[in-house]
C-alpha cells in the first residue's frame, strides 16, 4: 500500500508548512472568531426519520494537477467539456447534520480553523448555531476518515469542540493514523496529518471509538469501509425508513473529472488504485440502485445522484422540494 508519498504532496501542490500549518508536531486549531467566515451556507431537507442538513464550511483551493492517472490531454478535454477552464479546480467542504427526535449526529466536521488552506473555513460551529444546534447538543459524530478537512473542526485551543460527542471512525482508518511506524515512514509533508489525527484522538479520549467497518453505528447508520483515498476511507449509509442516502464522503473530489473518467487518481490517495476500485463500486450501487448520495466536495449542498453513461458515469444533482 503506497503511504502518503512525496509525489503525492507535490501533486496536490502543497509544502511541509503550507499543507497544515503544522510540522510533525501540532499546533492546535485556534478558535474561529465570529465574523472570521461570514454567514452560515445551509440546505436542510427531510430524509425519512431524520432530517439532513448541510453546512458549507469553506472551499478547497484544488489544482489539475492533483490529478493523475490517465494521459494529461484526457484529463484537460474531460474537464473542457464540462465547461471548466483554467487549472482551478475549488472543491467545497460540505459537512452534515443529521436530526431525529432524539439524536443529533454530525458526520465530518469540516477544517475548523486550521491554517492549512487559506482563509473562509471554520463555518461549521455557525451553521450550527443557525439551525438551531449548539456544540454540546452534538451526540455522535461519524468521522468518514481522519483528514484534516473531515477532523480539522473537532477540536479548538487544543480542546475537544464538542463536548458530549461520541466520535466514532473505522478501526482502519484510526490504526493507520496512530501508528508511530506509519508516521516515521512518512514523509517530513505529511506528519502534520499524522500529528493532528493523533492529536484529535486523545482530545476525545474514552468518548473516541473505533469500529469495524459495517458497523450500525446508530439507528439507520452503518459505517461501510470503502479504502483507498486513505486506508479505512470509509462511507455512511443512511437508513431514514422511507429514504435512504449514501454519504460517499471522497470517493469522489470533482465530478466534472472522476465521473467520465473514474480511473483518475488523486495526489491525496493513499493506495490510488484502490481507490478507483472503490469509486467504480460506489457508484456502480448508487447508480443501479439509484440512491440519493451525499457527498463532501461535491459542490454545495452536495446531494444528487449517479447514473450511468456507458462504460463511465454521469452525477446528476438532486432537486430537493
Amino acid at each position: 500500500m503506497t503511504i502518503l508519498t512525496r509525489r503525492s504532496f507535490a501533486l496536490a501542490g502543497l509544502g511541509a508548512t503550507a499543507t497544515l500549518g503544522l510540522n510533525a508536531g501540532i499546533a492546535p486549531a485556534r478558535a474561529a472568531t465570529a465574523g472570521s467566515a461570514g454567514a452560515p451556507a445551509m440546505f436542510d431537507a427531510a430524509l425519512g426519520n431524520y432530517r439532513i442538513t448541510s453546512i458549507f464550511d469553506g472551499m478547497v483551493p484544488l489544482q489539475k494537477s492533483l490529478f493523475f492517472g490517465p494521459e494529461r490531454p484526457v484529463i484537460d478535454a474531460t474537464l473542457a467539456a464540462a465547461g471548466v477552464q483554467g487549472e482551478a479546480l475549488p472543491a467545497p467542504v460540505n459537512a452534515f447534520l443529521l436530526r431525529s427526535n432524539d439524536r443529533t449526529i454530525l458526520i465530518d466536521a469540516g477544517v475548523g480553523a486550521l491554517d492549512m488552506f487559506g482563509p473562509g473555513f471554520g463555518r461549521l460551529t455557525a451553521g450550527l448555531a443557525a439551525a438551531g444546534v449548539a456544540p454540546g447538543d452534538v451526540d455522535l459524530i461519524v468521522n468518514t476518515h481522519a483528514h484534516p478537512d473531515h477532523i480539522g473542526g473537532l477540536v479548538a485551543d487544543g480542546a475537544a469542540v464538542f463536548a458530549n460527542a461520541e466520535v466514532v471512525i473505522s478501526d482502519v482508518d484510526h490504526g493507520f493514523w496512530s501508528d508511530a511506524a506509519n508516521m516515521a515512514a512518512a514523509p517530513d509533508e505529511a506528519k502534520g496529518m499524522f500529528g493532528l489525527a493523533q492529536h484529535v484522538f486523545a482530545a476525545y479520549g474514552d468518548r473516541l471509538r473505533p469500529v469495524i467497518p459495517g458497523t450500525e453505528v446508530a439507528p439507520g447508520l452503518t459505517l461501510e469501509l470503502s479504502p483507498g483515498h486513505t486506508p479505512g476511507h470509509s462511507v455512511v449509509h443512511i437508513d431514514g425508513g422511507d429514504r435512504q442516502l449514501l454519504m460517499v464522503a471522497d470517493t469522489v473530489l470533482n465530478t466534472d473529472l472522476q465521473t467520465a473518467v473514474p480511473e483518475a487518481m488523486s495526489g491525496f490517495d493513499t493506495d490510488p488504485g484502490l481507490a478507483v476500485q472503490s469509486r467504480r463500486r460506489i457508484f456502480d450501487r448508487a447508480a443501479a440502485d439509484g440512491v440519493l448520495i451525499a457527498a463532501t466536495h461535491v459542490h454545495f449542498p452536495g446531494f444528487g445522484r449517479f447514473v450511468t453513461d456507458g462504460d463511465a458515469y454521469r452525477f446528476v444533482p438532486a432537486s430537493w422540494m
